[in-house]
This record gives structure tokens, C-alpha cells and sequence, in this order.
């Protein structure tokens, strides 16, 4: 009988380790071979609508060519706290940058297949799109999302600033002054706050003919130069120290001055009459150096000698009470795979 018991359980044995075998092969005709691209699009989504992507600062959207190895993630999110609201600088360089499919493919879709795609963003104020054109068949999703854009500082005559007394032979220094530790505060929501460090920094001065000499009878005034200073004052015996930079070559990517309209460099030297713009990238903020105890000034410094044709001079404050910050704009996502 134990003979008999063993030999009957080992055919069985054999038996059943042969069927177990076949089952996989009797069931690949009923496994689907499809893919979900629903679901590729949907989480590619939640990628670019909900993360800020990687790294965070100094943001992977000020990367060029030679260092977008360094970008493990391009999300558009302002930050992981406000899903669905985008951050205009990041939505202009994923739209208009210069990453090739591969790229799409390995820092937004994180797809295992070389996964075809088609990027929208569409409102009254953005016409963005980038991929192939659609085919018959895809994954798709949609997502309702708003755009931050950067704040403006606007100085016309009326706007206040704390002016100081001068010698009429002095040369007029007209400082927008950052002060860090304010606009970084964190009561303030990632939704409306002022970061340099991931938006530039955007100053406009129009009226200028009215702060001119009239005594004078000035028709303009010299700017001779932009420059940065910064402070931090944690430090015993604070100071403020001048930034290295190229002062005079113009460079786009670090900032655009624009004298009544004519683009110039940081050491422009020449007559304005009507109106300044300097608007200051978040990759020069970036090889500042600043972090959030910073004081950063801008000095506007005129210079006509005697007399100076203009009086403006002083500190001006670019924080939450001048600034304006301009209302978050609807838009929509659409991401398309297949």
C-alpha cells in the first residue's frame, strides 16, 4: 500500500505541474495586448499640472541646452501646494525651449515606449502647442488650469518713494530696493507671492519728463548705469556690496533695458525723456547669490553734471504694496498619447 501511494501521488504530482504549466499558454489569446493611453495621459497630466518639476531652485526652466541633462522632471506647477496653477516662466520654456522628443518623453511622459505625444495650452492669452498632429486613435486628457504671471512695479510720477536731499552738482541715484525676507514670507500663498528667484523682476518707469529739471529747461536726462548691490542683514555690520556683472553686454537671457523704447546695456550712458523698462531674468537673480534674509537694490544712476536735469532720486520699495500683481489667467491643458 505505501508503494502504491507513492507511486499514484508522483504521477499526479507530474500531472499537475504540466497543467499549471499550459494554463498561461490556453489563456494568452484572452490577455489583451492594448495599452491604456488614457492613463499615460492622465498621469503625464497630473505631472505638468500638479509638480513644479525637478530641480526646484535654481528652477529647471532656467537650464540651457548645455545643462538640460541636469532637468529630471518638467512640471509647471507654481509649486506642489497650488495644483492647476501654472507659472507663466515655466509654461513659456517647456512650450518654447529647446527640448527635442526624447526629452518630452524622459522628464514629462516617463513612459518605458517611445510614446508619441501633442501639448496644448490654450487661452485668450496663450496659443501654445508642441508634438506630432493627432492621430485616429488616442489617449487624451484635459485639465482647467490658471497662469501666474510676474508682477509689474509701474512708477509713474505719482508713485511714492522716499526721496533724499542732494547737492545740485551730486549725480541722481534712483534705487528699487528687494527686500527678500518680505516678499518671501510664507503667509503670503505661493499664488500670489513675489519670488525673484523663480520670476523676474519687472520694472517700469513712465512719466520720467516730469521728474526733469525745469529750471533747467531739460529735455532728458543721462542715464549712465543700472547696476546691483545686495546686503544681508543677519551679518554683524551689514553693508551693502556691488554684484559683479557684465554691465556692459546685453544678454537676454539675464535681463532687456529699455531706454524710450531702444534696448541697451546696463551701461547705456545715453538720454531718456520719456520712459524706462529693465526687466531682470530669474537666471541673473539666480548667479546672485541671494537667499530669503537678502536685500537686493537696483541703482538707476543719472548724471548730467551741473546742473542735473533731473531730481529723481530715492528709494523705491518693490513689495506687495507696489507691485502689481496681475489676476491669475484661465487657461486650458490638454495632453494627448499614443
Amino acid at each position: 500500500m505505501s508503494l502504491d501511494f507513492l507511486v499514484g501521488f508522483t504521477i499526479f504530482m507530474l500531472a499537475l505541474i504540466m497543467v499549471v504549466s499550459m494554463v498561461p499558454g490556453l489563456l494568452v489569446g484572452l490577455q489583451s495586448s492594448g495599452i491604456d493611453y488614457d492613463a499615460v495621459a492622465y498621469r503625464t497630466g497630473v505631472i505638468l499640472a500638479e509638480d513644479p518639476g525637478w530641480p526646484v531652485y535654481p528652477p529647471w526652466e532656467m537650464k540651457t541646452d548645455a545643462y538640460k541633462d541636469e532637468i529630471e522632471r518638467m512640471g509647471l506647477a507654481a509649486s506642489k501646494e497650488t495644483p492647476n496653477i501654472l507659472l507663466s516662466t515655466k509654461v513659456d520654456a517647456f512650450f518654447n525651449s529647446f527640448f527635442t522628443a526624447d526629452d518630452y518623453r524622459s522628464k514629462a511622459i516617463f513612459g518605458d515606449i517611445p510614446y508619441s505625444y501633442n501639448f496644448s495650452l490654450r487661452s485668450e492669452d496663450y496659443n501654445y502647442a508642441t508634438g506630432d498632429p493627432l492621430p485616429p486613435g488616442y489617449g487624451y486628457i484635459r485639465r482647467a488650469v490658471k497662469i501666474k504671471e510676474p508682477g509689474v512695479a509701474n512708477i509713474s510720477y505719482n508713485s511714492s518713494f522716499n526721496e533724499t536731499t542732494l547737492d545740485p552738482s551730486e549725480p541722481r541715484v534712483f534705487t528699487v530696493r528687494l527686500d527678500f525676507s518680505q516678499l518671501l514670507d510664507p503667509s503670503v500663498g505661493p499664488a500670489y507671492r513675489i519670488d525673484p528667484r523663480t520670476e523676474p523682476v519687472n520694472i517700469t518707469i513712465t512719466e520720467f519728463g516730469r521728474y526733469l529739471n525745469a529750471t533747467a529747461s531739460a529735455e532728458n536726462a543721462t542715464l549712465r548705469d543700472v547696476t546691483f548691490w545686495k546686503m544681508d542683514p543677519t551679518v554683524p555690520m551689514p553693508r551693502f556690496t556691488r554684484i559683479p556683472f557684465s554691465y556692459n553686454t546685453e544678454d537676454p537671457d539675464l535681463y532687456t533695458l529699455s531706454l524710450d523704447g531702444n534696448s541697451s546695456d546696463l551701461k547705456p550712458n545715453a538720454p531718456v525723456n520719456s520712459s524706462i523698462s529693465l526687466v531682470l531674468k530669474p537666471v541673473a537673480t539666480s548667479i546672485f547669490t541671494l537667499d530669503q534674509n537678502s536685500v537686493l537694490d537696483i541703482r538707476f544712476t543719472f548724471d548730467d553734471g551741473v546742473p542735473q536735469r533731473t531730481f529723481m532720486n530715492g528709494t523705491y520699495l518693490y513689495d506687495y504694496d507696489n507691485v502689481t500683481i496681475a489676476d491669475l489667467k484661465p487657461a486650458v491643458l490638454e495632453v494627448a498619447i499614443w
